[in-house]
């Protein structure tokens, strides 16, 4: 029942509007045109899942096939998919949503290795976000269970996601081989075509792996992470749910795997799931600590391990530093294909991750930047120990904006010991960082645009005035130094203080802000020469104002 590849079952939103149903191949010919705006079931946190497994299957089928062209219509998708499992079912079992032979595959549904296995299936699952990864079972923000309307496709995408993007889930319940331990994640860390619809990016990722896929299976045979006539589609197998009985060297580099045992049923309408737990992971890859060679993953190389995502995972800090520093080796697909090296055309920076922890789900994250000509070569051009320019001007404005963060901290720290310089604790310095997080917010939004205008000048005095304005234009008002002077401005404004202290405390903080600011250790280059430094900017830079954070 509900055969993927013949049955229209994936809703999609289409140009102007309207939504479309239609089968595997049909949606795939239709992100091919991009005619496809967004799919309709699909939530946030499931993109990166579905996007992966569109293109993996898409790569795998087409290095099976031997052909490095896109095929240019349904029909041929179709056969191109069908090929990959023809020969041993030839009634597309592995394509069906439904199979009730449980020693036969269904899509994503690995089968038993007897009948009697089926006696294990003995949890219910009743709705297709309660099989999803998304812990919420205390209900505080997504509520758990509650898509009992729900339509096929939200039960495809719910087992897409479950089955390549789970961790540990308790006893019996094992994640993943993509990422670094149970509590880790499957991130997304890629180049990707301008705009926001799937078709482009996923055209643009399919191509790139299948020019690189000699490359890529040498690689993999070469570090034992597959071979060219490996296993592929894992839920093909058979499985009961014991000791790993797959290890790397029997699998092809972009395999698509399932990590758990499941089955989806239907009794009339009604479309339900059973499934049971394992033994062991279905994969040998525990000592590998994540590094598979997923294209689509940041690894740590410091630590031998594939990169786990933590809370506000792409901050432009944390960004910065994967994009230069040495100690992350970026993914296959973050590299650019040989028509983006010959074009001078933008593309973005695509970056999703879903954040786990102990028993919960710790947030959604996505990012995406826009990457200018100079930013691209210069992303490209970083190896081992090289220093690049974007590497200098990033940490260097980083720099800068915690040099403005610390004197905004220990002005509004001042302001909330009433003005005594002398006497600023903790309890002062813990009221001021609300505002500090507000300045970073404000330095993220356009982190990236800031600095590609600075690493697009080649004249270093250029980009010293460049650097300057973005930090206080005084003609305009603007830059971080004025936007921090604003914070300073609302805290002096909105936090409690005594009317007999107040006029000294607004005094003493102003004075610590600017004198800090036009001190040796703040911005001195960027303020007249001329200007006479005041007794409170000489108090302002002395070493003890520090704010400690």
């Amino acid at each position: 029942m509900h055969n993927l590849l013949t049955e229209p079952l994936i809703r999609f939103r289409a140009d102007g509007g309207k939504v479309e149903t239609q089968s595997l191949p049909e949606v795939m010919d239709a992100m091919m045109e991009d005619r496809v705006e967004s799919f309709t079931a699909l939530r946030p946190h499931q993109r990166h899942a579905w996007h992966a497994f569109l293109v993996q299957l898409s790569a795998i089928a087409m290095h099976r096939a031997g052909r490095d062209d896109l095929p240019s219509n349904a029909a041929e998708w179709r056969g191109l998919i069908r090929s990959l499992t023809s020969n041993v079912w030839p009634d597309d079992e592995p394509w069906r949503l439904v199979v009730e032979d449980i020693t036969k595959p269904a899509f994503m549904q690995p089968p038993a290795t007897s009948p009697e296995g089926k006696q294990d299936y003995k949890s219910n699952v009743m709705t297709p976000d309660e099989l999803d990864l998304l812990v919420t079972s205390k209900n505080h923000d997504l509520k758990s269970a509650v898509a009992r309307e729900a339509s096929l496709d939200d039960w495809l995408f719910a087992l897409v996601t479950l089955q390549t993007m789970e961790g540990f889930g308790g006893a019996g319940n094992y994640g993943i081989s993509r990422m670094n331990g149970g509590l880790g994640n499957r991130s997304s860390f890629s180049l990707a075509p301008l705009g926001n619809s799937p078709g482009p990016h996923m055209r643009r990722d399919i191509l790139a792996l299948v020019e690189s896929m000699s490359e890529l299976l040498s690689e993999a045979e070469d570090a034992g992470l597959g071979t060219r006539d490996g296993q592929a589609l894992l839920w093909t197998l058979a499985w009961d749910g014991q000791a790993p009985d797959l290890s790397m060297g029997d699998l092809h580099p972009l395999y698509i795997e399932v990590c758990r045992r499941i089955r989806i049923q239907s009794v009339g309408s009604i479309v339900s799931a059973i499934r049971t737990t394992t033994k062991a992971a279905r994969i040998d890859a525990k000592a590998l600590n994540g590094r598979t060679g997923d294209p689509w993953a940041l690894v740590d190389r410091k630590g031998g391990k594939l990169v786990t995502m933590a809370a506000n995972p792409f901050t432009y800090k944390r960004v910065a530093d994967y994009l230069t520093s040495p100690d992350f080796e970026p993914p296959r697909l973050f590299r650019e294909m040989r028509v983006e090296q010959d074009s001078g055309d933008r593309i973005q920076l695509m970056a999703r991750t879903m954040v786990r922890g102990q028993g919960k789900t710790e947030g959604y994250y996505e990012r995406v930047i826009s990457v200018r000509q100079r930013l691209r070569a210069a992303i490209q051009r970083r190896s081992g120990d090289e220093v690049t320019d974007i590497g200098r001007i990033s940490h260097g404005r980083i720099q800068d904006v915690g040099k403005v963060e610390s004197i905004l901290s220990h002005a509004i720290a001042v302001f909330a010991a009433r003005g005594d310089r002398n006497n600023v604790k903790d309890e002062h310095r813990q009221t001021a960082r609300p505002w500090r997080a507000r300045l970073n917010g404000i330095v993220d939004t356009t982190f990236f645009d800031d600095l590609q205008d600075e690493l697009e000048e080649n004249n270093p005095t250029r980009q010293q005035e460049i650097r300057s304005r973005w930090l206080m234009d005084p003609d305009n008002r603007t830059g971080i130094i004025f936007r921090a002077q604003m914070l300073l401005e609302d805290a002096v404004d909105s936090l409690p203080c005594p009317a007999v202290h107040r006029y000294r405390a607004r005094e003493a903080a102003s004075g610590v802000f600017w004198g800090r600011l036009r001190g040796n250790n703040g911005f001195p280059d960027i303020f007249d020469r001329d200007e006479e430094i005041t007794h409170e900017a000489a108090i302002g830079d002395s070493g003890d104002e520090e704010d400690g954070e």
